[in-house]
Protein backbone atom coordinates (compact mmCIF):
# COMPACT_ATOMS: atom_id res chain seq x y z
CA UNK A 1 0.00 0.00 0.00
CA UNK A 2 1.45 3.36 -0.96
CA UNK A 3 2.09 6.04 1.61
CA UNK A 4 -0.41 8.23 -0.26
CA UNK A 5 -3.19 5.65 0.29
CA UNK A 6 -2.16 5.19 3.93
CA UNK A 7 -2.26 8.96 4.42
CA UNK A 8 -5.70 9.14 2.82
CA UNK A 9 -7.02 6.38 5.09
CA UNK A 10 -5.59 8.10 8.15
CA UNK A 11 -7.14 11.39 7.08
CA UNK A 12 -10.52 9.74 6.57
CA UNK A 13 -10.39 8.21 9.99
CA UNK A 14 -9.52 11.55 11.53
CA UNK A 15 -12.54 13.26 10.00
CA UNK A 16 -15.08 11.51 12.21
CA UNK A 17 -16.19 8.61 13.66
CA UNK A 18 -21.12 -0.60 14.27
CA UNK A 19 -24.17 -1.86 15.54
CA UNK A 20 -27.28 -1.71 13.41
CA UNK A 21 -30.83 -0.91 14.37
CA UNK A 22 -33.42 1.72 13.75
CA UNK A 23 -35.60 1.53 16.87
CA UNK A 24 -36.14 5.29 16.99
CA UNK A 25 -36.40 5.69 13.21
CA UNK A 26 -40.19 5.59 13.29
CA UNK A 27 -40.78 6.60 9.66
CA UNK A 28 -38.29 4.02 8.32
CA UNK A 29 -36.17 6.43 6.24
CA UNK A 30 -32.88 5.13 7.66
CA UNK A 31 -32.07 8.12 9.86
CA UNK A 32 -33.38 9.57 13.12
CA UNK A 33 -34.71 13.09 12.56
CA UNK A 34 -34.77 15.85 15.17
CA UNK A 35 -38.47 15.13 15.71
CA UNK A 36 -37.89 11.39 16.14
CA UNK A 37 -35.04 12.07 18.58
CA UNK A 38 -37.26 14.47 20.59
CA UNK A 39 -40.01 11.84 20.69
CA UNK A 40 -37.53 9.22 21.91
CA UNK A 41 -36.28 11.58 24.61
CA UNK A 42 -39.83 12.29 25.82
CA UNK A 43 -40.85 8.60 25.87
CA UNK A 44 -37.81 6.65 27.04
CA UNK A 45 -35.67 9.02 29.00
CA UNK A 46 -33.79 12.23 29.07
CA UNK A 47 -30.46 13.54 27.96
CA UNK A 48 -29.19 16.35 30.14
CA UNK A 49 -25.89 17.72 28.90
CA UNK A 50 -24.32 20.92 30.24
CA UNK A 51 -23.78 23.71 27.75
CA UNK A 52 -20.19 24.87 27.39
CA UNK A 53 -16.82 23.43 26.52
CA UNK A 54 -16.41 19.66 26.23
CA UNK A 55 -13.19 17.63 25.98
CA UNK A 56 -13.61 14.42 24.00
CA UNK A 57 -11.14 11.57 23.94
CA UNK A 58 -11.00 8.24 22.16
CA UNK A 59 -9.04 5.16 23.20
CA UNK A 60 -9.01 2.41 20.58
CA UNK A 61 -7.99 -1.08 21.66
CA UNK A 62 -8.64 -3.15 18.54
CA UNK A 63 -8.43 -2.68 14.78
CA UNK A 64 -9.48 -4.99 11.96
CA UNK A 65 -7.66 -4.12 8.76
CA UNK A 66 -5.77 -7.04 7.26
CA UNK A 67 -3.56 -4.95 4.98
CA UNK A 68 -1.49 -3.54 7.85
CA UNK A 69 1.04 -5.13 10.16
CA UNK A 70 0.75 -4.91 13.95
CA UNK A 71 2.99 -1.84 14.29
CA UNK A 72 1.14 -0.01 11.51
CA UNK A 73 -2.20 -0.87 13.14
CA UNK A 74 -1.02 0.46 16.50
CA UNK A 75 0.27 3.66 14.86
CA UNK A 76 -3.02 4.12 12.99
CA UNK A 77 -5.10 3.66 16.16
CA UNK A 78 -2.96 6.23 17.99
CA UNK A 79 -3.20 8.69 15.11
CA UNK A 80 -7.00 8.33 14.98
CA UNK A 81 -7.20 8.76 18.77
CA UNK A 82 -5.25 12.03 18.54
CA UNK A 83 -7.17 13.29 15.52
CA UNK A 84 -10.69 12.46 16.72
CA UNK A 85 -10.11 13.65 20.29
CA UNK A 86 -10.58 17.35 20.84
CA UNK A 87 -12.79 20.16 22.04
CA UNK A 88 -16.37 21.07 21.30
CA UNK A 89 -18.58 23.96 22.35
CA UNK A 90 -22.29 23.41 22.99
CA UNK A 91 -24.69 26.34 23.21
CA UNK A 92 -27.60 26.13 25.62
CA UNK A 93 -29.96 25.24 22.74
CA UNK A 94 -27.58 22.55 21.40
CA UNK A 95 -27.07 21.07 24.88
CA UNK A 96 -30.81 20.40 25.25
CA UNK A 97 -30.79 18.33 22.01
CA UNK A 98 -27.19 17.45 21.07
CA UNK A 99 -26.77 16.79 17.37
CA UNK A 100 -24.93 13.82 15.91
CA UNK A 101 -21.90 16.02 15.06
CA UNK A 102 -21.31 16.49 18.81
CA UNK A 103 -20.86 12.74 19.34
CA UNK A 104 -18.97 12.26 16.07
CA UNK A 105 -15.65 13.49 17.46
CA UNK A 106 -13.27 16.22 16.32
CA UNK A 107 -13.73 17.13 12.68
CA UNK A 108 -17.04 15.28 12.34
CA UNK A 109 -19.42 17.00 9.96
CA UNK A 110 -22.63 16.13 8.16
CA UNK A 111 -23.45 13.47 10.75
CA UNK A 112 -26.88 11.96 11.35
CA UNK A 113 -28.31 9.60 13.90
CA UNK A 114 -29.34 6.26 12.47
CA UNK A 115 -30.29 5.06 15.95
CA UNK A 116 -30.94 7.03 19.11
CA UNK A 117 -32.29 5.16 22.15
CA UNK A 118 -32.41 6.46 25.70
CA UNK A 119 -33.43 4.96 29.02
CA UNK A 120 -32.54 7.25 31.91
CA UNK A 121 -28.84 8.01 31.58
CA UNK A 122 -28.20 4.95 29.37
CA UNK A 123 -27.78 5.73 25.66
CA UNK A 124 -27.35 3.61 22.56
CA UNK A 125 -26.67 5.52 19.37
CA UNK A 126 -25.52 4.90 15.85
CA UNK A 127 -23.98 7.93 14.14
CA UNK A 128 -23.17 8.06 10.43
CA UNK A 129 -20.91 10.77 9.02
CA UNK A 130 -20.49 11.27 5.30
CA UNK A 131 -17.15 12.20 3.77
CA UNK A 132 -18.28 13.02 0.25
CA UNK A 133 -16.70 10.84 -2.42
CA UNK A 134 -14.12 9.62 0.12
CA UNK A 135 -16.52 7.29 1.94
CA UNK A 136 -18.39 7.26 5.21
CA UNK A 137 -17.93 6.53 8.88
CA UNK A 138 -20.39 4.57 11.02
CA UNK A 139 -19.96 4.71 14.79
CA UNK A 140 -21.98 2.86 17.40
CA UNK A 141 -21.97 4.24 20.92
CA UNK A 142 -23.27 2.39 23.96
CA UNK A 143 -22.90 3.77 27.45
CA UNK A 144 -23.93 6.41 29.93
CA UNK A 145 -24.55 10.13 29.57
CA UNK A 146 -24.65 12.60 32.45
CA UNK A 147 -24.70 16.38 32.68
CA UNK A 148 -20.89 16.69 32.80
CA UNK A 149 -19.57 13.38 31.49
CA UNK A 150 -20.34 10.60 29.04
CA UNK A 151 -18.64 7.24 28.60
CA UNK A 152 -19.26 4.99 25.60
CA UNK A 153 -18.04 1.70 24.29
CA UNK A 154 -17.37 2.54 20.66
CA UNK A 155 -17.31 0.53 17.45
CA UNK A 156 -16.15 2.47 14.41
CA UNK A 157 -16.32 1.36 10.79
CA UNK A 158 -14.81 3.44 8.02
CA UNK A 159 -15.84 2.53 4.49
CA UNK A 160 -13.20 3.82 2.08
CA UNK A 161 -13.68 3.15 -1.65
CA UNK A 162 -9.97 2.54 -2.31
CA UNK A 163 -9.18 0.59 0.84
CA UNK A 164 -12.38 -1.22 1.88
CA UNK A 165 -13.69 -1.27 5.44
CA UNK A 166 -11.57 -0.49 8.47
CA UNK A 167 -13.09 -1.45 11.85
CA UNK A 168 -11.90 -0.21 15.21
CA UNK A 169 -13.26 -0.57 18.73
CA UNK A 170 -12.54 1.08 22.03
CA UNK A 171 -14.00 3.80 24.21
CA UNK A 172 -15.04 7.43 23.92
CA UNK A 173 -15.19 9.81 26.86
CA UNK A 174 -16.50 13.36 27.05
CA UNK A 175 -15.95 15.65 30.01
CA UNK A 176 -17.48 19.09 30.53
CA UNK A 177 -14.70 21.67 30.92
CA UNK A 178 -16.46 24.91 31.89
CA UNK A 179 -17.68 27.72 29.66
CA UNK A 180 -16.81 27.91 25.97
CA UNK A 181 -13.60 29.84 25.29
CA UNK A 182 -14.00 30.49 21.57
CA UNK A 183 -11.16 28.18 20.48
CA UNK A 184 -13.10 24.92 20.38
Amino acid sequence: MTSRVCSAIALLLLLASCNSGTDSDTNGDGRVSTEERAREMSIDGYLTVEPGRWKMSFDFTDIDFKRLGNKEKEDLMQEVERGASGLSCLSKAEASKPGADFFGGEGAEDCTYKRFDLAGNRATMEVICGMGSLGKVTMSLDGTVGPKRFDFDTDLAVSVPLAGKIKMSGTMTGVHDGPCQGNE
